[in-house]
């Protein structure tokens, strides 16, 4: 049943694939509307609404916790079986900055962050259909400190775009939650992962996070090592530690804490 005056119909058990390079989710069923996200391929995502003239469906990714609309033409349907499989089933997460892989004679290249599910059911069969370039982690094996730097320190550079989760424009929060994914450690959209350490304590790969209360801003500093962190201003780049520290401390509301947190054990 539709919406009482809306043009947005729900919709229940519709689910779907990201099958291209790179998917923007939309806040509103326009493409001049803000950016909310975007999916990587193979990442999948729940179908929950369609605008009543079937251009535009709003989709939700698990994997973020974040919701946008995305056109009919990038819409990949699955069926629910396949779904869950694939969120409660091991996959291999692509760590190279530009992987290609080859099906029914077309290439299809895949940034950090795509997934590859290796099932009979799905679009691929990984022994015997995919000529693939570049590297993979399973992603049920949590990296260790020095291997989320070696990921983290593929996106230096990447310039900031608002809700962007590539090498072409990343997000300043979630550019952060998905190094932390491809590291194998799941972080939603919202939440703080890890748990609380003094800062004489920080290791490499620890988190800085500033938090500008009033404003309910949130900035990251992932810990390299040897006093410097790599952080978001207007591109990804390394700086030392207090080198940040002062521009964070200098651009604060009148209520602001700093707080250090471990995510690897």
């Amino acid at each position: 049943m539709q919406k009482e005056k809306s043009s947005e119909w729900p919709l229940i058990d519709a689910f779907g694939i990201c099958r291209q390079t790179l998917l923007p989710l939309y806040l509103r069923p326009t493409f001049d509307s803000a950016l909310v996200t975007q999916l990587l391929f193979g990442e999948c995502y729940q179908t929950i609404a369609m605008t009543s003239d079937q251009q535009w469906f709003k989709i939700f990714h698990e994997g973020t916790g974040l919701q946008g609309w995305i056109t009919t033409q990038s819409l990949k349907e699955i069926p629910a079986g396949d779904y869950y499989k694939y969120l409660n089933t091991d996959f291999q997460i692509v760590t190279s900055p530009v992987a290609a892989i080859e099906y029914q004679s077309t290439n299809l290249y895949l940034l950090p962050g795509s997934r590859l599910h290796f099932s009979d059911l799905e679009l691929f069969n990984w022994q015997d259909h995919i000529g693939f370039t570049g590297s993979v982690r399973s992603h049920v094996v949590k990296a260790d400190r020095a291997q989320l730097i070696d990921i983290a320190s593929k996106f230096v550079n990447s310039p900031f775009q608002s809700g962007g989760r590539s090498l072409f424009g990343m997000d300043e929060i979630q550019g952060f939650e998905l190094i932390f994914n491809i590291a194998g450690y799941s972080w939603k959209s919202g939440d703080i992962l890890g748990r609380k350490i003094d800062s004489e304590l920080i290791l490499p790969g620890d988190l800085f996070i500033f938090k500008e209360l009033e404003r309910k801003h949130v900035k990251y500093a992932l810990y390299l090592g040897a006093e410097e962190v790599l952080w978001m201003d207007n591109r990804l780049r390394v700086s030392y530690l207090s080198e940040w520290e002062t521009i964070i401390w200098n651009s604060k509301d009148n209520h602001a804490e700093l707080e250090t947190r471990s995510i690897i054990n």
